[in-house]
């Protein structure tokens, strides 16, 4: 009996994958990006990419069996709807039927939210609120068995380590936590085993990372062209301009003579056939290796760093509030990257891909949905508000609550500072503040009134 149960709850989250990934059906293709080339290439040559980690690349290789790029977002979509689950179960009481109440709140995430756009696309974009779904069942989740505890882990570490900012927003979460238990005096034994456990997870991933590069042919570092995108960074504000008109005189930087030729925004300095790193010779590696000097130079001005710190924070408030549903999404048609890589690795679904309808720019103009995912927003926001102080005696949904909002606020700091201020990097987590005000109706009184309805018949 408990086999064919479990097995049965199988069978429904499998269905809720499909669900979750349904644009990637619609669409007749998995939604791809400019960067997804460089991902499912890392993918299949298991050559780390010089600008970003492997982790999302040895994820697409498990999956996908390098037969297709399906059981990608079918992965992303099972991991979704479990984690969804998951959660559940630490929410609400035994006696409620859970399947019930997770199919409607899928069909809410799916129908005002961003989480379908990204689940359905090859981009480690879709990621980034699950680590947030996976630090609440860790520190919070009560009864996860053995095994479900090892898959979360395992989990964890290549979620980490598939960009980034992940592993910026995880140090700074893990930072922030600390310090919120020690000021409240509630420090636990189980939360510093999770706590060192993630923080352990965290610093393996860098250093697996790290080690990869190393062992194929790049700088045995996290991310060899740091301070290229640290410089496109300064780009903005004039302050890298500025320094180098200062110390130009004095100090002969790779990027002198480019100085008065300088971008605005920091793709700009890194992407194009005029970008500061193509006259820098087109090799990441080699820029990043002549802009060290500079970068450490420039940081080590209290003047420009602190209007780089200013400039950070007006970026962090600013990436806060890019909400839309996702960015991006136009035809990349056949010389683009995205096809280039689908061409050489899985030449047997270059066809489909041709005839998906992002190839047709189905999907350039999505502003209704953007205005709607936008209104679900600001909605969600005023309901956690306003229930905030009624809901503080449950401590499973007061913990949520802290964890994914700050993994949002935390995601906005890291993505603004570091990368550039840029919708798609806000709004692949703002579902999951959708996600806490649904949880939070469900605790107040009218929404008692309607889970009682989901009662299991006893």
């Amino acid at each position: 009996m408990l086999l064919r149960s479990r097995w049965r709850l199988f069978a429904y989250l499998l269905g809720c994958a499909f669900l979750v990934s349904t644009l990637a059906f619609i669409n007749c293709y998995p939604l791809v990006y400019s960067d997804s080339g460089t991902y499912i290439r890392s993918a299949f040559t298991l050559l780390p990419p010089n600008d970003r980690p492997i982790g999302y690349g040895l994820i697409i290789r498990a999956v996908t069996w390098q037969s297709t790029l399906w059981t990608v977002v079918l992965f992303q979509g099972a991991m979704v709807s479990w984690l969804l689950y998951e959660v559940l179960k630490q929410l609400l009481p035994a006696t409620i039927s859970i399947w019930r109440v997770h199919l409607c709140l899928v069909a809410v995430l799916m129908l005002c939210t961003s989480m379908p756009w990204y689940a359905a696309e090859i981009m480690p974009d879709a990621l980034t609120p699950m680590i947030a779904l996976m630090l609440f069942l860790l520190f919070v989740g009560q009864g996860l068995a053995v095994l479900k505890r090892i898959f979360l882990w395992i989990c964890l570490f290549f979620f980490l380590i598939a960009h980034n900012s992940h592993v910026a927003t995880s140090l700074l979460f893990l930072s922030l936590a600390a310090v919120f238990v020690i000021l409240g005096r509630r420090s636990s034994k189980r939360f510093w085993l999770i706590w060192s456990g993630v923080l352990t997870t965290t610093l393996a991933g860098i250093f697996f990372v790290a080690g990869f590069n190393g062992a194929h042919g790049l700088r045995s570092e996290f991310s060899p062209s740091a301070h290229v995108f640290f410089a496109g960074r300064l780009c903005e504000g004039e302050i890298l301009g500025d320094f180098l008109d200062e110390r130009c005189g004095e100090e002969n930087y790779a990027l002198c003579p480019f100085k008065d030729e300088l971008p605005t925004y920091p793709s700009g300095f890194i992407w194009g056939g005029s970008s500061m790193v193509d006259r820098l010779g087109g090799n990441m590696l080699l820029a990043d290796s002549l802009l060290k000097p500079m970068i450490h130079d420039l940081m080590s001005d209290p003047e420009y760093l602190g209007r780089y710190v200013r400039l950070a924070m007006v970026a962090s408030v600013t990436q806060f509030f890019q909400t839309g549903t996702n960015t991006g999404l136009h035809s990349f048609p056949e010389d683009s990257a995205p096809f280039s890589a689908i061409k050489q690795h899985l030449p047997w679904e270059a066809s489909m891909y041709l005839h998906s309808s992002q190839i047709h720019n189905a999907w350039a103009d999505i502003s209704n949905c953007d205005r709607r995912v936008r209104l679900v927003l600001f909605l969600s926001v005023l309901l956690v508000l306003w229930c905030w102080r009624s809901i503080n005696h449950a401590v499973p949904l007061r913990s949520l609550v802290l964890i994914l909002g700050s993994w949002v606020i935390l995601n906005a700091i890291v993505t603004g500072s570091l990368a550039n201020v840029d919708s798609r990097l806000q709004s692949r987590v703002t579902w999951l503040i959708v996600l806490t005000a649904c949880a939070t109706l469900m605790h107040t009184p009218w929404g008692a009134r309607h889970l009682n309805k989901y009662a299991r018949i006893q």
